[in-house]
Protein backbone atom coordinates (compact mmCIF):
# COMPACT_ATOMS: atom_id res chain seq x y z
CA UNK A 1 0.00 0.00 0.00
CA UNK A 2 2.86 2.47 0.98
CA UNK A 3 4.86 1.42 -2.58
CA UNK A 4 7.59 0.39 -0.49
CA UNK A 5 9.45 -2.55 -0.05
CA UNK A 6 9.15 -5.03 3.65
CA UNK A 7 12.97 -3.83 4.60
CA UNK A 8 11.81 -0.24 4.31
CA UNK A 9 9.11 -0.59 6.18
CA UNK A 10 11.15 -2.33 8.96
CA UNK A 11 13.48 0.73 8.84
CA UNK A 12 10.57 3.09 9.86
CA UNK A 13 9.72 1.12 12.74
CA UNK A 14 12.65 0.64 13.94
CA UNK A 15 14.74 2.76 16.80
CA UNK A 16 17.22 4.62 15.13
CA UNK A 17 16.98 3.78 11.77
CA UNK A 18 16.81 6.58 8.99
CA UNK A 19 14.39 7.38 5.93
CA UNK A 20 13.19 10.58 4.60
CA UNK A 21 10.50 12.22 5.83
CA UNK A 22 8.17 11.46 2.84
CA UNK A 23 8.52 7.58 3.06
CA UNK A 24 8.07 7.62 6.56
CA UNK A 25 4.88 9.59 6.12
CA UNK A 26 3.48 7.18 3.71
CA UNK A 27 4.77 4.18 5.48
CA UNK A 28 2.54 5.18 8.56
CA UNK A 29 -0.13 6.48 6.50
CA UNK A 30 -0.67 3.10 5.25
CA UNK A 31 -0.33 0.53 8.76
CA UNK A 32 -2.99 3.65 10.22
CA UNK A 33 -4.96 2.42 7.43
CA UNK A 34 -4.45 -1.37 7.81
CA UNK A 35 -4.18 -1.45 11.70
CA UNK A 36 -0.73 -2.43 10.98
CA UNK A 37 1.53 -2.80 13.97
CA UNK A 38 5.26 -4.45 14.04
CA UNK A 39 5.34 -7.95 15.97
CA UNK A 40 7.50 -7.64 18.73
CA UNK A 41 7.88 -11.66 18.84
CA UNK A 42 9.03 -11.66 15.53
CA UNK A 43 11.70 -8.42 15.46
CA UNK A 44 12.88 -10.41 18.93
CA UNK A 45 13.37 -13.67 17.13
CA UNK A 46 15.57 -11.61 14.49
CA UNK A 47 18.05 -10.33 16.90
CA UNK A 48 17.93 -12.65 19.68
CA UNK A 49 16.67 -10.18 22.52
CA UNK A 50 13.06 -9.77 23.83
CA UNK A 51 13.61 -7.00 25.58
CA UNK A 52 11.56 -8.41 28.18
CA UNK A 53 12.62 -8.31 32.10
CA UNK A 54 11.09 -10.42 34.34
CA UNK A 55 10.09 -9.47 37.73
CA UNK A 56 9.94 -12.50 40.29
CA UNK A 57 7.32 -10.79 43.29
CA UNK A 58 5.10 -11.98 45.64
CA UNK A 59 2.08 -10.77 46.82
CA UNK A 60 2.17 -7.06 46.32
CA UNK A 61 0.37 -6.04 50.24
CA UNK A 62 2.80 -3.31 51.13
CA UNK A 63 2.54 -0.72 48.99
CA UNK A 64 6.71 -0.07 48.92
CA UNK A 65 6.73 -3.13 47.21
CA UNK A 66 4.39 -2.23 44.71
CA UNK A 67 5.90 1.44 44.29
CA UNK A 68 8.92 -0.15 43.29
CA UNK A 69 7.27 -2.60 40.45
CA UNK A 70 6.14 0.70 39.43
CA UNK A 71 9.68 2.25 39.74
CA UNK A 72 11.18 -0.59 37.75
CA UNK A 73 8.65 -0.36 35.34
CA UNK A 74 8.90 3.18 34.53
CA UNK A 75 13.15 2.59 34.45
CA UNK A 76 12.85 -0.33 31.87
CA UNK A 77 10.27 1.38 29.88
CA UNK A 78 12.91 4.45 29.37
CA UNK A 79 15.60 1.98 28.39
CA UNK A 80 13.35 0.75 25.98
CA UNK A 81 12.49 -2.78 27.74
CA UNK A 82 9.14 -4.41 29.16
CA UNK A 83 8.37 -5.70 32.44
CA UNK A 84 7.51 -9.30 32.92
CA UNK A 85 5.61 -9.77 36.46
CA UNK A 86 6.09 -12.96 37.60
CA UNK A 87 3.55 -14.51 40.60
CA UNK A 88 5.53 -16.26 43.11
CA UNK A 89 5.55 -17.47 46.48
CA UNK A 90 7.69 -16.45 49.70
CA UNK A 91 9.55 -19.75 49.80
CA UNK A 92 12.16 -21.54 47.51
CA UNK A 93 11.65 -19.18 44.02
CA UNK A 94 13.52 -21.41 41.43
CA UNK A 95 9.61 -22.35 40.05
CA UNK A 96 8.86 -18.91 38.89
CA UNK A 97 12.29 -17.89 37.63
CA UNK A 98 11.94 -20.67 35.50
CA UNK A 99 9.03 -19.66 34.13
CA UNK A 100 10.35 -16.30 33.42
CA UNK A 101 12.79 -18.40 30.87
CA UNK A 102 10.09 -19.66 29.04
CA UNK A 103 8.99 -16.22 27.72
CA UNK A 104 13.01 -15.79 26.91
CA UNK A 105 14.02 -12.68 28.82
CA UNK A 106 16.77 -10.74 28.62
CA UNK A 107 17.29 -10.83 32.46
CA UNK A 108 15.55 -11.71 35.84
CA UNK A 109 14.73 -9.47 38.48
CA UNK A 110 14.07 -11.74 41.85
CA UNK A 111 12.21 -9.42 44.50
CA UNK A 112 10.76 -12.42 46.48
CA UNK A 113 12.06 -15.29 48.32
CA UNK A 114 15.21 -16.95 47.85
CA UNK A 115 17.05 -18.52 44.59
CA UNK A 116 19.39 -21.33 44.68
CA UNK A 117 22.82 -21.16 43.67
CA UNK A 118 21.78 -24.62 41.00
CA UNK A 119 19.24 -21.85 39.11
CA UNK A 120 21.93 -18.97 39.52
CA UNK A 121 24.75 -21.24 37.32
CA UNK A 122 21.55 -22.25 34.90
CA UNK A 123 20.77 -18.76 34.13
CA UNK A 124 24.62 -17.71 34.33
CA UNK A 125 24.93 -20.36 31.47
CA UNK A 126 22.06 -19.36 29.66
CA UNK A 127 23.62 -15.90 29.55
CA UNK A 128 20.31 -14.36 31.39
CA UNK A 129 21.66 -11.94 34.05
CA UNK A 130 19.83 -12.45 37.43
CA UNK A 131 19.76 -9.30 40.09
CA UNK A 132 18.38 -10.14 43.53
CA UNK A 133 16.40 -7.36 45.58
CA UNK A 134 16.13 -7.51 49.83
CA UNK A 135 18.59 -10.02 50.62
CA UNK A 136 22.57 -11.59 49.92
CA UNK A 137 23.44 -14.48 47.35
CA UNK A 138 27.14 -15.63 46.79
CA UNK A 139 26.89 -17.16 43.28
CA UNK A 140 28.24 -16.56 40.43
CA UNK A 141 26.47 -13.72 37.85
CA UNK A 142 23.95 -12.62 40.52
CA UNK A 143 24.11 -9.15 41.39
CA UNK A 144 22.32 -7.86 44.50
CA UNK A 145 21.05 -4.96 46.25
CA UNK A 146 19.99 -4.04 49.44
CA UNK A 147 18.98 -1.55 51.97
CA UNK A 148 21.62 -0.56 54.83
CA UNK A 149 19.07 -2.36 57.40
CA UNK A 150 21.44 -2.37 59.91
CA UNK A 151 22.26 1.26 59.77
CA UNK A 152 18.44 2.64 59.16
CA UNK A 153 17.65 0.23 62.15
CA UNK A 154 20.66 1.19 64.37
CA UNK A 155 19.34 4.85 64.17
CA UNK A 156 16.38 4.17 65.57
CA UNK A 157 17.21 2.28 68.70
CA UNK A 158 19.55 4.77 69.01
CA UNK A 159 16.92 7.50 68.86
CA UNK A 160 14.81 5.00 71.23
CA UNK A 161 18.25 4.76 73.98
CA UNK A 162 18.43 8.63 74.04
CA UNK A 163 14.65 8.78 74.50
CA UNK A 164 14.77 6.85 77.57
CA UNK A 165 13.56 3.93 76.44
CA UNK A 166 14.95 0.63 78.01
CA UNK A 167 12.35 -2.17 77.48
CA UNK A 168 11.51 -2.68 73.88
CA UNK A 169 9.37 -4.74 71.15
CA UNK A 170 10.67 -5.31 67.93
CA UNK A 171 7.81 -6.56 65.99
CA UNK A 172 9.02 -8.93 62.89
CA UNK A 173 7.02 -10.66 60.08
CA UNK A 174 5.99 -14.44 61.18
CA UNK A 175 8.06 -15.61 58.38
CA UNK A 176 11.60 -15.11 58.21
CA UNK A 177 13.31 -13.09 56.03
CA UNK A 178 16.88 -11.49 55.10
CA UNK A 179 15.89 -7.81 56.06
CA UNK A 180 13.82 -8.64 59.21
CA UNK A 181 17.08 -10.30 60.64
CA UNK A 182 19.40 -7.55 59.48
CA UNK A 183 17.58 -5.00 60.95
CA UNK A 184 16.60 -6.72 64.50
CA UNK A 185 20.58 -6.75 64.55
CA UNK A 186 20.75 -2.42 63.73
CA UNK A 187 18.01 -2.19 66.85
CA UNK A 188 20.01 -4.22 68.87
CA UNK A 189 23.14 -2.61 68.39
CA UNK A 190 21.50 0.94 68.28
CA UNK A 191 19.40 0.10 71.65
CA UNK A 192 22.75 -1.05 73.39
CA UNK A 193 23.60 -4.04 76.01
CA UNK A 194 21.46 -2.87 78.98
CA UNK A 195 18.53 -2.87 76.94
CA UNK A 196 15.52 -5.33 77.19
CA UNK A 197 13.95 -6.39 73.68
CA UNK A 198 11.97 -8.61 72.75
CA UNK A 199 11.13 -10.10 69.38
CA UNK A 200 7.32 -10.79 68.55
CA UNK A 201 6.55 -12.42 65.06
CA UNK A 202 3.20 -10.87 63.27
CA UNK A 203 1.39 -11.14 60.38
CA UNK A 204 0.93 -7.42 58.35
CA UNK A 205 -3.02 -8.40 58.51
CA UNK A 206 -2.77 -9.18 62.75
CA UNK A 207 -0.31 -7.00 63.49
CA UNK A 208 -2.58 -4.70 65.81
CA UNK A 209 -4.33 -7.92 67.42
CA UNK A 210 -0.36 -8.57 68.20
CA UNK A 211 0.60 -5.35 69.18
CA UNK A 212 -2.16 -5.22 71.59
CA UNK A 213 -2.19 -8.33 72.93
CA UNK A 214 1.51 -7.82 73.73
CA UNK A 215 1.02 -4.29 74.83
CA UNK A 216 -1.37 -5.54 77.41
CA UNK A 217 0.96 -8.41 78.74
CA UNK A 218 3.95 -6.28 79.13
CA UNK A 219 2.93 -2.93 80.41
CA UNK A 220 6.57 -2.09 80.98
CA UNK A 221 7.67 -1.68 77.48
CA UNK A 222 8.11 1.91 75.88
CA UNK A 223 9.10 1.33 72.72
CA UNK A 224 8.21 -0.39 69.81
CA UNK A 225 10.08 -0.72 66.46
CA UNK A 226 8.68 -2.38 63.97
CA UNK A 227 10.07 -4.48 60.35
CA UNK A 228 7.89 -2.41 58.38
CA UNK A 229 4.98 0.17 58.34
CA UNK A 230 2.64 -1.53 57.60
CA UNK A 231 2.79 -3.67 61.15
CA UNK A 232 3.72 0.27 62.95
CA UNK A 233 0.37 1.15 62.08
CA UNK A 234 -1.38 -1.61 63.31
CA UNK A 235 0.97 -0.87 66.65
CA UNK A 236 -0.26 3.12 66.53
CA UNK A 237 -4.15 1.84 66.42
CA UNK A 238 -3.27 -0.31 69.05
CA UNK A 239 -2.11 1.92 71.53
CA UNK A 240 -4.85 4.18 70.53
CA UNK A 241 -7.48 1.54 71.49
CA UNK A 242 -5.79 0.68 75.02
CA UNK A 243 -4.87 4.71 75.69
CA UNK A 244 -1.52 4.99 75.51
CA UNK A 245 -0.36 8.14 74.44
CA UNK A 246 1.98 8.17 71.31
CA UNK A 247 4.73 9.48 71.77
CA UNK A 248 4.54 10.26 75.88
CA UNK A 249 3.94 6.46 76.90
CA UNK A 250 4.97 4.67 73.92
CA UNK A 251 7.30 5.44 71.09
CA UNK A 252 6.47 3.27 67.81
CA UNK A 253 9.08 3.53 64.36
CA UNK A 254 8.62 1.55 61.15
CA UNK A 255 10.61 0.85 57.75
CA UNK A 256 10.70 1.87 54.57
CA UNK A 257 8.48 5.54 54.66
CA UNK A 258 5.52 4.59 52.81
CA UNK A 259 3.65 8.11 52.07
CA UNK A 260 1.15 6.64 54.18
CA UNK A 261 3.53 7.28 57.14
CA UNK A 262 3.29 11.15 56.98
CA UNK A 263 -0.22 10.99 57.22
CA UNK A 264 -1.81 13.30 60.43
CA UNK A 265 -3.58 9.69 61.93
CA UNK A 266 0.01 7.74 61.81
CA UNK A 267 2.91 10.84 61.30
CA UNK A 268 5.55 7.78 62.04
CA UNK A 269 8.72 7.93 62.40
CA UNK A 270 10.34 5.36 59.96
CA UNK A 271 13.43 4.37 57.87
CA UNK A 272 13.40 5.53 54.51
CA UNK A 273 14.52 3.72 51.26
CA UNK A 274 14.00 4.88 48.26
CA UNK A 275 12.23 2.70 45.65
CA UNK A 276 13.60 5.13 43.06
CA UNK A 277 16.82 4.32 43.43
CA UNK A 278 16.43 0.72 44.14
CA UNK A 279 15.00 0.29 40.76
CA UNK A 280 17.27 2.99 38.91
CA UNK A 281 20.33 1.22 40.53
CA UNK A 282 18.67 -2.59 39.38
CA UNK A 283 18.32 -1.57 35.68
CA UNK A 284 21.11 0.11 34.95
CA UNK A 285 23.33 -3.24 36.46
CA UNK A 286 21.09 -5.37 34.23
CA UNK A 287 21.78 -3.21 30.88
CA UNK A 288 25.51 -3.16 32.07
CA UNK A 289 25.52 -7.30 32.81
CA UNK A 290 24.22 -7.79 28.87
CA UNK A 291 26.56 -5.41 27.56
CA UNK A 292 29.23 -6.89 29.64
CA UNK A 293 28.34 -10.54 30.83
CA UNK A 294 31.72 -10.83 32.24
CA UNK A 295 31.72 -8.36 35.12
CA UNK A 296 32.50 -9.22 38.65
CA UNK A 297 29.22 -9.63 40.81
CA UNK A 298 28.75 -7.09 43.30
CA UNK A 299 26.59 -6.37 46.27
CA UNK A 300 24.78 -2.91 46.56
CA UNK A 301 24.02 -1.25 49.72
CA UNK A 302 22.11 1.78 49.43
CA UNK A 303 21.42 4.29 52.46
CA UNK A 304 18.92 4.05 55.01
CA UNK A 305 17.96 7.19 56.30
CA UNK A 306 15.49 7.62 59.59
CA UNK A 307 12.64 10.02 59.77
CA UNK A 308 11.66 11.13 62.91
CA UNK A 309 7.56 12.16 63.15
CA UNK A 310 5.35 12.47 66.02
CA UNK A 311 5.42 9.04 67.13
CA UNK A 312 9.26 8.98 68.08
CA UNK A 313 10.29 12.58 67.98
CA UNK A 314 13.80 14.05 67.26
CA UNK A 315 15.75 15.32 69.83
CA UNK A 316 17.79 18.37 69.80
CA UNK A 317 21.14 17.34 68.14
CA UNK A 318 19.90 13.82 66.47
CA UNK A 319 19.12 13.90 63.10
CA UNK A 320 18.82 10.40 62.58
CA UNK A 321 21.83 10.30 60.11
CA UNK A 322 25.03 8.06 60.04
CA UNK A 323 24.41 6.87 63.83
CA UNK A 324 27.07 4.64 64.50
CA UNK A 325 27.42 4.21 68.51
CA UNK A 326 26.59 1.14 69.58
CA UNK A 327 26.70 1.72 73.39
CA UNK A 328 25.98 4.11 75.49
CA UNK A 329 28.65 7.31 74.14
CA UNK A 330 27.20 10.64 72.21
Amino acid sequence: MAGVSPATVSRVFASGSSVSPAVDGKVRAAANELGYRPSVMARSLARARTDLVALVVGRLNNPFDAQLVEELSENLDARGKRLLVVPADHGENDPAALVALDYQVDGIIVAAGHLSKASAERFLQLGVPVILYGREMHAAGVDCVVADNVSGARQVGALFRRSGVRNAIFLRHKRRTFSDDERGTGFREGMGPDATIRELQSSSAGSRDAAMAALSELPSVTGVFCANDLLAFGVVEAAVQLGLKVPDRLRVAGFDDIDMAASPFYDLTSVRQPPGEIASWVVERLLERLESPGLAVTTQRLPARLVPRRTAPALPGFGGLCVSDPGNGE
